[in-house]
């Protein structure tokens, strides 16, 4: 579900900033003031997304690396009953 929030996010960030640079130009109106200033929340918005659910991908990757270092390394605590099981694998 993060990482469906974390797609959503980029894709949002991405197509609220292409119409943003796409309409910007110099005006005074106050509507069109209104109107930029409404996509660029939009694109703070997302960007907070972003940064909330992008470590969350790093951290599982690093809990992997540990995992499978740590079953598989000569330095592991051995465990007499795992390896008189499945004394195959050492």
């Amino acid at each position: 579900m993060k990482t469906l929030l974390l797609f959503v996010s980029l894709a949002v960030f991405a197509f609220s900033g292409y119409y943003f640079a796409n309409n910007l130009r110099y005006s005074t109106d106050l509507n069109y003031i209104i109107y930029m200033s409404t996509w660029l929340v939009l694109i703070l918005i997302s960007l907070v997304g972003i940064v909330s659910y992008f470590p969350m991908l790093r951290i599982h990757k690093r809990r992997v690396r540990s995992l499978i270092y740590n079953s598989y390394s000569s330095r592991r605590i051995r465990n007499k009953e795992f390896d008189g099981q499945f004394h195959i694998f050492n």
